[in-house]
C-alpha cells in the first residue's frame, strides 16, 4: 500500500466525529437515567438495553477518543518534538480540567458533608484518601480498596470521572508512540495492522480477566471491595483494558490520513462497507438483545465487550467515509448540539439526575406519568446547563489557558543589554 506524508491529509471528518461523539454521551445519559434515576425499570425488559447502552457509550469513546488524537496530533508530534509533547499536554489539560477539578471538589465536600452527618467516619475519610487520586486524574490507574471503597469509584457522584483518568493514562501512552511510531509517513497497512492487534489485544485481554486464578490474586493482593471485584476493573474501569480500544482508533485514524483524498479502490470500498455493516447489525442486535431475542453467545456477559471492540472500529470508519444517510445523519444539528456540549453533558448528569429519582414504591403503570415528567425535566435542566457550562465555563477558560501558554513560551524581547519577558 502507498505513503503518503504529513502534508496530504485527508478533510477531517469533523461532523461525523462531533455527532459520535454527542451519541456516546447520550448513550451514557439514557443508561444512567434509566438504570439509576428511573429505579422501576431495573425490574422490566428495558433493564438489559439500557445496560448495553452504557457499555456501549463508554467503546465509543475510547475509540474515537484514540481517531481523534492521532488524527490531530500524531504529525505534531512525529514533525515538532522539542514543543509537540508540552503543546499536546497543555492542550489536553484544558480541555478537561477547568470542568473536571471543580467537579470532583465539588462532588468531595458534598461527600465529606453528608458522611460526617450520618456519623459515617469511615466512608469520609475514604473520601478524603482518594481525593489525592482523583485530582491527580489517576484514580482508574490502581486497582485498590478504601475502607471498603474501591478507589475507582469512591467518589459517589463523581465516579463518572474514571472515564478522565483512563484518558489521562492514554494520553501518557500516545506520546511514545506518536514520536517513536513513524507517522512522518502514513500508512494504511500499519494502521491495519495497528487496529487488527489491538482488536485482538482487546478480546485476549477480556478472556484474561475472566480467569478465576487473575480476579483471586488481585483481590488476595490488594483487597475486595463489595462495589466492585477486579475483573469488572479490568475490563471495564481501568486504562489497560481501554488501550486496546484507544489503539484501535490509533488504527483507523491512521488509515484515514494514509488514504488522504484519494479514491478506494472497489475492493477496499466493498470491504469497508461490508464490514461497517456487519458491525452496525451487531451493535443493533446487542440493544435488542433480551427484548426481541436472546443469544448469550454473541452478546451475554463479557462477550459483549469483545463484540463491541470487534464492531466499533468498523463501523466508526464506516460512519466516518459515508457521503450518503449516514453521513448526512452525522450533520443533523441535534446530534452536532449534542457533541459539542458532549463533556459537560457526560461530567453534570452524574450530579443532576438524583434530584430527579423515581423509586418503585407502586406498579409501573401508576408511575409512568411521574417518569415521564422527571425524564422530560432532567433532560431540559441537563441540556441548559450543559450548553451553559460549555458555553461560559469550558470554552472561556480553554482560551484563557491557551493563551497563558502562548504568552509564557514566546522568546523574551531584547532591548540593548535589558531582556523582556512578554
Amino acid at each position: 500500500m502507498t505513503t503518503t506524508s504529513i502534508t496530504s491529509a485527508s478533510r477531517p471528518p469533523i461532523d461525523a466525529l462531533t455527532s459520535l461523539r454527542g451519541v456516546a454521551a447520550l448513550l451514557i445519559v439514557v443508561h444512567h437515567m434509566g438504570l439509576l434515576m428511573l429505579q422501576p425499570l431495573r425490574q422490566t425488559a428495558a433493564a438489559m438495553p439500557l445496560e448495553k447502552c452504557g457499555l456501549l457509550g463508554m467503546s465509543i469513546f475510547f475509540v474515537l477518543s484514540g481517531f481523534v488524537i492521532h488524527y490531530n496530533y500524531a504529525d505534531r508530534l512525529a514533525s515538532d518534538r522539542e514543543s509537540g509533547v508540552m503543546k499536546f499536554i497543555v492542550a489536553r489539560l484544558a480541555r478537561l480540567y477547568p470542568l473536571y477539578v471543580p467537579i470532583i471538589l465539588l462532588n468531595y465536600f458534598a461527600n465529606v458533608g453528608r458522611a460526617m452527618h450520618a456519623g459515617r467516619q469511615l466512608a469520609a475519610a475514604a473520601y478524603s484518601a482518594s481525593l489525592p487520586a482523583y485530582l491527580a486524574g489517576m484514580q482508574s490507574w490502581f486497582y485498590a480498596t478504601l475502607n471498603g471503597f474501591n478507589l475507582t469509584i469512591s467518589q459517589e457522584y463523581a465516579n463518572n470521572s474514571w472515564s478522565i483518568s483512563a484518558e489521562l493514562f492514554l494520553y501518557l501512552v500516545f506520546i511514545p508512540l506518536a514520536l517513536y511510531g513513524g507517522f512522518k509517513q502514513h500508512s494504511a497497512r500499519r494502521g491495519l495492522l495497528i487496529a487488527c492487534a489491538a482488536i485482538a489485544g482487546r478480546v485476549l485481554f477480556v478472556e484474561f480477566s475472566e480467569l478465576d486464578a487473575v480476579r483471586t490474586t488481585l483481590e488476595n493482593a490488594l483487597g475486595v471491595s463489595p462495589s466492585l471485584d477486579a475483573g469488572s476493573w479490568l475490563v471495564y474501569y481501568s486504562p489497560y483494558g481501554r488501550l486496546f480500544e484507544f489503539l484501535a482508533g490509533v488504527g483507523i485514524a491512521e488509515i484515514w490520513l494514509a488514504r488522504g483524498n484519494a479514491l478506494e479502490s472497489p475492493r477496499a470500498r466493498l470491504f469497508a462497507r461490508a464490514a461497517g455493516a456487519i458491525a452496525c447489525v451487531y451493535i443493533a442486535g446487542s440493544l435488542v438483545d433480551g427484548v426481541l431475542f436472546d443469544y448469550p453467545k454473541l452478546f451475554g456477559g463479557d462477550r459483549i465487550y469483545s463484540g463491541y471492540a470487534i464492531a466499533l472500529p468498523a463501523a466508526i470508519y464506516l460512519v466516518c467515509r459515508s457521503q450518503r444517510w449516514l453521513g448526512k445523519l452525522a450533520s443533523w444539528w441535534p446530534l452536532l448540539g449534542a457533541g459539542e456540549i458532549s463533556y459537560s453533558l457526560y461530567m453534570l448528569h452524574g450530579n443532576l439526575f438524583p434530584f430527579f429519582l423515581v423509586k418503585p414504591h407502586a406498579s409501573l403503570a401508576a408511575l409512568a406519568p411521574e417518569m415521564i415528567v422527571k425524564s422530560i425535566a432532567f433532560l431540559t435542566v441537563l441540556f441548559a446547563a450543559s450548553w451553559l457550562t460549555y458555553r461560559y465555563w469550558e470554552m472561556p477558560a480553554r482560551k484563557r489557558i491557551a493563551e497563558f501558554y502562548r504568552r509564557s513560551t514566546l522568546p523574551p524581547k531584547i532591548c540593548g543589554s535589558d531582556t523582556i519577558h512578554r
